[in-house]
C-alpha cells in the first residue's frame, strides 16, 4: 500500500480568465453577472515541478467562500495597493456554485473610471475581467508517461476580481502572470510515494503512433496530447468531439508536410529543367545543332511555369501566414524564431505551437500581468464573428445598419460562410453541402457561435421592442432573486415615528412583522430547431421571424402575468380577501361613468388609506388606467378645454396630475371599468410586484448541434413571477 505524503512547492501568484455575460448588465443596479471559475485544466509551471496540469475543484467544500460573502472588491489591473483603485464589489449572496460554474453578481462603483467601464459594457464593447485566486493545497495524480501530471486543487480561494485590458488566454495554457520571486507562495502538494518518484521518471514520449493515440486515450492524456499539437479542449467538448479535432489537425499536418515535399520536389525537377535546357543549348551551340523544346522530366514548358507559379503562391502564402500570426502576438517578423520558420519549410501548425510556447517562456520572465500577446488573436477572431453575424443579419433585413467590413460577407449564403470559416481554420472547404455543414456544427469552427449570435440578436431586439409596451412596469416594482424561493416583504406600522420618552427613559417599539403576503417565480421555456435544409436552402430569414415571436412571446407572457393578477381580482394571502373589496377601502360601491366627480371619490378613497396600525397615508394616484372605450374620454377629461371661460371648465390640479394610459388587457372585463395606481415609490415598493432570477433578468438561449437531430436546436429559459404584497396601491370602479 503507497504511503500518503505531502510536500511543500512554492508557486507564482495565479490569475484565470472571467466570463462577463454582458447581456445581464442591468443599468438601474449598475450589476452584471461574470463566471468567475469553471475549473477547467491548464497548463502551468512552477519552480519546483515544471510543466503540470492544473484543475481547480468546483466542489463548493473545495473553495474559500469568505471573501464574496464580505463584499469582495473588483479592482483596476489587480492593483491592491490603493482605494483608487477599486472600481466595485461582488454582491453578497449573489455568489453561486452550480454544474461546475461559479457565478457572481458584480456591482460597478461611481467613480470616474468604473462609470466609463461600466458605460462601454451597457454600449456593447467587451469588458475583460480577470480572477486572482490562491492555492492552499493539491492532490497531485501523475498520469503515467503519456501525459503531464495533473494537480487538483482541494482547497483553493479567490481574493479579488479586476478590470484588465487583457485577460489570461485559455491558449497560452497558463493561468499563472509569472509574478516576481517576491509575489510567490507555498502550497502545499498531497500525494503518495508512487506519485512523487514518477516524476524524476517522466517522459513526454508517447508509445505509440499519434493517430492511435489519438484514438485511444481519454480524459486528461488525451488533453496533453492535443497540447502538444497546440490544441485545447473547447467547453462541454467530449472526448470523442476532442479526437476528431486531433485527428483532422494531424490530417492538415500531414497534408502540409506532402505540400511542402511535393514543392521541394517541383523547385529540384525545374532546376534540373534548367540546367537540361543549358546543357542543351550548349550543346547546340557547339555542334549547330536546334535545341530540343521538350525540356527534362517529360514535362512542357508551359507545364513546367504552371507548376513554379502554384509553388511560388503556396509559399508567399504560408510565409504571409507566420508573419501575420506572429504579430497578432507581438513578435516581430525579424525576429530570429520567427525568420526561422519563413525561412526553413515550418507549417503553420507547428509555428503556431512553438509560438504558444514562446508566449509561456515569456510569461515565466516577465516581472508584470502579461497577456497583450495573445490579444490580437482573440480580437481578430471575435471581430471576424460579430461582422459576420452583422452580413448576415443584414441581407435577411434583420438589421439596418451594415458594418465596416462586413460587406464582404453580405452576399455570401449560410453554406458559404460555413465553408470559409471552415477553410480559415485551416480545414478543407471541399465536399457537399450536408458535409460542410456537419463538420461546421461539429467542429471548432465559428459557425454555431455566429448562429447563436444572430438568434440572440434577433430575440432581444424584438423582445425590448414588445417590452416597451408592458404597461405593468409602470405600477409595479421590480425584484431580482438570488433563488427560486417566495419573495416576502416586511409590514410596518408606526415603526419610523419617534415618540417623547418618559421619566423612565422607555422607548415604544413600533409595529414591523413579515408579511403573510408573497409569491415565487416559475420557469418558461420551449425548444425549437433550425434544420440542415432551411440552412442549405439559406431560410436564416424565416427562422428569425421565428425567433422574434420567441422575444415577443416572452415579453407578452410578462404582461400578461402581472395584469391577470389585477383584473382577475387576486386574493391576498393575510386576509383572504380579494384585492379590490369594499373592506380594503379601494372598490367603488357600484360603477360609474368615468367623469370628474367619480374621479375625485377614487382619489379620495386613495387619501384615506391606512396603515396597518390604523394612521392614515395619504397617498395619491398617479395613474389612470383605462381600455381602448375610454383612451380617449380620459385624455380629454384630464387634459380640459384649451382656454376655459367659466369656473366649471377649470380642471382641478389634482385631475390635471393624472397620467393617463392605455392597456389593452382591460378590454377583457365588461362595463369599461377604469383604475387608479399610485407608483412604486410612493408605496415603497409595496403592493404589486414582479421578479427575475439572478442572471436570467432576460430570456436566455442555449445551443445544440446534436448527433440525433439535423441541424440546431436552440432552447429559450426564462424565469418570471409576480404577485401582491399590499393592497393599497390602487383603485377599481367597475364602470357601467
Amino acid at each position: 500500500m503507497p504511503q500518503a505524503l505531502e510536500k511543500t512547492i512554492r508557486i507564482p501568484r495565479s490569475f484565470g480568465d472571467v466570463e462577463v455575460r454582458g447581456s445581464t448588465a442591468n443599468e438601474t443596479d449598475r450589476t452584471v453577472e461574470v463566471v468567475w471559475s469553471t475549473g477547467a485544466a491548464v497548463k502551468r509551471r512552477s519552480w519546483d515541478e515544471g510543466e503540470y496540469m492544473e484543475e481547480l475543484s468546483m466542489e463548493p467544500k473545495a473553495i474559500r467562500m469568505a471573501r464574496f460573502k464580505s463584499g469582495m472588491s473588483l479592482l483596476d489591473s489587480h492593483d491592491n495597493w490603493s482605494m483608487a483603485a477599486r472600481l466595485g464589489t461582488v454582491v453578497p449572496g449573489s455568489v453561486k456554485v452550480e454544474g461546475g460554474k461559479g457565478t457572481a453578481l458584480v456591482k460597478f462603483s461611481r467613480s470616474e473610471l468604473a462609470e466609463t467601464i461600466f458605460r462601454d459594457l451597457l454600449d456593447g464593447h467587451p469588458v475583460q475581467i480577470s480572477v486572482g485566486y490562491k492555492v492552499h493545497k493539491y492532490v497531485k495524480t501523475e498520469a503515467g508517461e503519456k501525459s503531464l501530471p495533473t494537480f487538483r486543487a482541494t482547497d483553493w480561494e479567490p481574493m479579488e476580481l479586476s478590470v484588465v485590458p487583457i485577460p489570461a488566454d485559455a491558449g497560452s495554457h497558463s493561468r499563472s502572470d509569472a509574478a516576481s520571486e517576491e509575489e510567490s507562495y507555498e502550497v502545499i502538494v498531497s500525494g503518495d510515494e508512487a506519485t512523487f518518484a514518477a516524476r524524476a521518471a517522466y517522459t513526454t514520449e508517447i508509445p505509440m503512433n499519434k493517430r492511435e493515440a489519438a484514438k485511444t486515450l481519454k480524459g486528461k492524456e488525451l488533453d496533453a496530447l492535443s497540447l502538444g499539437a497546440g490544441l485545447a479542449r473547447n467547453a462541454n467538448e467530449t472526448d470523442d468531439q476532442l479526437s476528431a479535432r486531433l485527428l483532422a489537425h494531424y490530417d492538415a499536418e500531414d497534408k502540409q508536410r506532402a505540400d511542402a515535399e511535393a514543392t521541394k520536389k517541383r523547385e529540384a525537377d525545374e532546376a534540373a529543367r534548367r540546367e537540361a535546357e543549358a546543357e542543351a543549348a550548349k550543346r547546340a551551340a557547339e555542334g549547330g545543332q536546334a535545341a530540343t523544346s521538350t525540356p527534362a522530366g517529360g514535362l512542357t514548358a508551359e507545364q513546367v511555369a504552371e507548376q513554379v507559379r502554384s509553388a511560388t503562391t503556396a509559399e508567399k502564402k504560408r510565409a504571409k501566414e507566420i508573419r501575420d500570426l506572429a504579430r497578432s502576438a507581438g513578435f516581430k517578423d525579424d525576429d530570429d524564431f520567427v525568420r526561422s520558420a519563413v525561412d526553413g519549410d515550418q507549417t503553420i501548425e507547428v509555428f503556431r505551437s512553438e509560438m504558444l510556447n514562446k508566449l509561456i517562456e515569456k510569461e515565466q520572465k516577465s516581472p508584470t500581468f502579461p497577456h497583450s500577446e495573445t490579444r490580437g488573436m482573440r480580437d481578430s477572431q471575435e471581430t471576424t464573428q460579430k461582422l459576420i453575424a452583422n452580413a448576415m443579419m443584414h441581407r435577411h433585413g434583420l438589421t439596418d445598419k451594415l458594418e465596416d467590413g462586413a460587406s464582404q460577407y453580405r452576399e455570401m449564403s449560410l453554406v458559404d460562410v460555413a465553408r470559409d470559416l471552415l477553410v480559415a481554420r485551416g480545414e478543407s472547404g471541399r465536399g457537399s453541402n450536408v458535409d460542410i455543414l456537419r463538420r461546421s456544427l461539429h467542429s471548432t469552427s465559428d459557425f454555431p457561435i455566429i448562429l447563436g449570435d444572430i438568434t440572440r440578436q434577433t430575440m432581444m431586439q424584438a423582445y425590448t421592442l414588445e417590452q416597451e409596451q408592458n404597461t405593468f412596469q409602470l405600477i409595479a416594482s421590480r425584484n431580482v432573486m438570488p433563488d427560486l424561493r417566495e419573495v416576502k416583504v416586511l409590514e410596518m406600522g408606526n415603526g419610523p415615528e419617534l415618540e417623547e420618552l418618559t421619566e423612565k427613559g422607555e422607548y415604544k417599539r413600533g409595529t414591523i412583522r413579515e408579511s403573510a403576503e408573497g409569491f415565487t417565480m416559475s420557469h418558461y421555456g420551449k425548444v425549437i430547431g433550425l434544420t440542415e435544409r432551411m440552412i442549405i436552402n439559406d431560410q436564416l430569414g424565416a427562422f428569425a421571424k421565428v425567433i422574434a415571436n420567441w422575444g415577443r412571446v416572452v415579453a407578452r407572457l410578462e404582461g400578461n402575468i402581472v395584469w391577470s393578477i389585477v383584473l382577475d381580482n387576486a386574493k391576498l394571502k393575510s386576509d383572504n380577501k380579494a384585492l379590490f373589496h369594499a373592506d380594503h377601502g379601494n372598490l367603488a360601491g357600484s360603477g360609474t361613468a368615468l367623469d370628474e366627480t367619480n374621479l375625485i371619490a377614487g382619489r379620495t378613497a386613495f387619501r384615506k388609506q391606512k396603515d396597518i396600525d390604523g394612521q392614515q397615508i395619504s397617498l395619491a394616484p398617479t395613474y389612470l388606467f383605462v381600455g381602448t372605450d375610454l383612451e380617449v374620454p380620459a385624455q380629454k377629461l384630464i387634459q380640459g378645454v384649451t382656454v376655459p371661460h367659466t369656473v366649471a371648465e377649470v380642471v382641478p390640479q389634482a385631475i390635471r396630475s393624472l397620467k393617463p394610459v392605455y392597456e389593452s388587457r382591460i378590454d377583457r372585463l365588461p362595463n369599461k371599468p377604469w383604475f387608479l395606481f399610485a407608483t412604486p415609490q410612493a408605496t415603497l415598493g409595496r403592493g404589486l410586484q414582479y421578479s427575475y432570477l439572478s442572471g436570467y433578468e432576460t430570456p436566455r438561449t442555449m445551443e445544440r448541434w446534436g448527433f440525433d437531430y439535423d441541424g440546431v436546436e436552440y432552447r429559450l429559459d426564462h424565469y418570471f413571477g409576480a404577485g401582491l404584497t399590499d393592497f393599497r396601491f390602487a383603485y377599481k370602479n367597475p364602470g357601467n
